[in-house]
Order: structure tokens, then sequence, then C-alpha cells
């Protein structure tokens, strides 16, 4: 089969320009995956009503921390983990306990042994569509 050189470039031409579409959708449909944007969330803590025996030198603090999103309904936050992490003496963040956002992303602990006061600090650790978020630090001074 005999082909012009006119015929040649107009099929190489369709060829290039049929690889340049399909590799644009791929590189678009990669880009859209890759860069997907996690929802900012915020976490608070606050602690309630501290009690503290001085005479058996114990204490318990009341916790309640609250996991929100920037335009995220409440249901949609139900169930996220949450962790209560307690200051060591070195500095270090050690996870004391571990509990999950109720309806609308609230979160509820009870600690113990903070007599001689404690520094505390609520962390979700973030998921798929949801960026990681840490509390403000609370401390319950010694009395």
């Amino acid at each position: 089969m005999l082909v012009t050189k006119t015929l040649a470039a107009k099929a190489g031409t369709v060829v290039a320009i049929s690889g340049l579409a399909v590799g644009g959708v791929a590189a678009t449909a990669n880009a859209a995956t890759a860069h997907r944007v996690k929802e900012p969330t915020i976490l608070t803590a606050k602690v309630g009503p501290t009690h503290i025996n001085r005479y058996h030198r114990y204490g318990a603090a009341h916790f309640l921390g609250q996991l929100t999103g920037v335009g995220t309904p409440a249901p949609q936050l139900a169930g996220k983990p949450i962790l209560l992490e307690r200051e060591t003496a070195t500095g270090k963040w050690r996870i004391t306990q571990h509990g999950r956002t109720g309806g609308h992303g609230y979160v509820r602990f009870v600690v113990h042994h903070v007599a001689k006061g404690a520094t505390f600090r609520l962390v979700f650790r973030g998921q798929k569509n949801f960026d990681r978020a840490v509390s403000n630090v609370v401390v319950i001074s010694a009395s």
C-alpha cells in the first residue's frame, strides 16, 4: 500500500492529538485526587469542677471537649476518636484516655490523681476528609 506524505502527516497529527487528549485527562484526574484538601477542624477543651480531697491527697477533674469543622454539619463529626493526653514531668505528652465524639462533636473525660496539679490537652489525629486538631492546654493547679 502506497501512502502519500500528506496522508501520513494527517494521520500522525491525529495520533498525536489523541495522545495529548488522553494524557491530559489522566493528568487532570491524578491532580484532582492527589491534592485532596482536608477540611480544617477545631478542637476545644475545658475543665469542669475539680474535686480535691486534701486529707486523702486525691482529686478528680471533669473534661469537656468539642470537635467542630468549618462548614461541616455536626452529625458528620459524630464518632470521631479523641485522645486525652497528660504532660509528663519531662515535658512529653502521654496518652491517658481514648474517647469518641457524640452527636454534636462533644466528648467527656473524668481524670483522677490531679491533687498535685496536672496539664492536659485533647488531640484529634485527623482522618481521610478531616485535618488534625489539637486543643488548648488545660492546667489544673495544685491547691
